[in-house]
């Protein structure tokens, strides 16, 4: 592969991909971030993918406080590559 070419072979629209998912992800909002809600978030985007609505390469993480001092999220990761 050279260095002009993208680098996961095609071009991939970052900024447009991060609306699309934020938009696909707005129904969990008000949800408590749960190890279901984390794995109801990746299938959704498994799927979003699949169709081929996105194509961005992601990680889908549930951060947790043990100290108890912040609340749990749940924090979707984009390939910083792209």
């Amino acid at each position: 592969m050279s260095h002009t070419e993208p680098y996961y072979g095609k071009v991939i629209c970052r900024d447009e991909e991060h609306v699309y998912i934020e938009k696909v992800l707005a129904k969990y909002r008000n949800e408590r971030a749960t190890e279901e809600l984390r794995v109801k978030i990746y299938d959704d985007l498994m799927w979003e993918k699949h169709l081929g609505h996105v194509t961005i390469p992601f990680k889908v993480i549930l951060v947790k406080d043990e100290s108890g001092h912040a609340v749990d999220y749940i924090d979707v990761l984009l390939d910083s590559k792209v």
